[in-house]
């Protein structure tokens, strides 16, 4: 997976980011298609791209309460 893979996830995520199912699908599927490294990354910036967010910030914080997302 390169640099490719990795900016056409955060491309869909943000296409998808008003809709609340989508927007966790398109998460679950970076996560098991993504490397360690950039998962870590993926993390970083949907904590970024959700500042100003706050629906999205409560979808992310129960996404991450399941552990789906592993680091």
């Amino acid at each position: 997976m390169g640099r490719v893979s990795y900016d056409y996830m955060k491309s869909s995520i943000v296409r998808v980011s008003p809709n609340k199912d989508l927007f966790i699908q398109e998460v679950i599927k970076a996560s098991k298609t993504l490397l360690p490294y950039q998962k870590e990354n993926l993390i970083n910036w949907l904590y970024f791209f959700t500042a100003d967010k706050p629906e999205l910030q409560k979808w992310l914080g129960e996404f991450l309460d399941k552990n789906t997302l592993v680091r």
